[in-house]
């Protein structure tokens, strides 16, 4: 392949990438939604953070056989990821061998997912009424109870889910009167 070639495959595929991510930030700055629907982390971990110290205890070996389940496909994720961004790097661009590459990639993070949502199913079902509400809150303010927003030194009346009153002027209270 002569050097202008290659100088136009690259640059249409830099065209192209670039489309995706403006695309996608587009979508993500129009798309309006429901703080209740948030992707699941990860791990299933997060559904007994909340929980006491003794129900964490009981369900250890449930967390414990689940990741040793998951953790050879995250591998595998992992794999696949690091040959598309090799391929896409290479100084030979190989179509052919990229489109594989993602396939496989595609291919993994199908198989992790699914066994990401199999394995909340199950420890789901081992949680009580009252222990699912409180997963489901975790996930809605994205963390532990007051770790989060902690961290970032917001803590007390006001942060957090249900934090107190609205500060003035953001829907509480009218803003106080002012005399200039």
């Amino acid at each position: 392949m002569n050097r202008s070639k290659l100088i136009l495959v690259v640059l249409i595929t830099s065209i192209a990438i670039n489309l995706i991510f403006i695309g996608g930030i587009s979508y993500r700055a129009s798309a309006v939604r429901e703080p209740s629907l948030r992707p699941f982390p990860p791990s299933v971990g997060w559904a007994v953070r909340d929980l006491s110290e003794e129900r964490q205890a009981e369900l250890e070996p449930l967390l414990e056989a689940s990741n040793e389940e998951i953790r050879p496909m995250r591998q595998q994720m992992f794999q696949a990821t690091r040959r598309v961004n090799e391929l896409m790097r290479a100084d030979e661009f190989n179509a052919e061998e990229l489109r594989t590459a993602f396939e496989q990639l595609r291919s993994a993070s199908n198989s992790y997912q699914a066994l990401s949502h199999e394995q909340s199913i199950a420890l789901l079902s081992e949680l009580t009424e009252e222990e699912r509400r409180t997963a489901q809150e975790f996930m809605q303010r994205r963390g532990p109870r007051g770790e989060r927003d902690g961290r970032r030194g917001r803590s007390g009346p006001g942060f957090g889910p249900g934090g107190g009153p609205p500060p003035d002027g953001f829907g509480g209270r009218p803003p106080p009167q002012r005399d200039f």
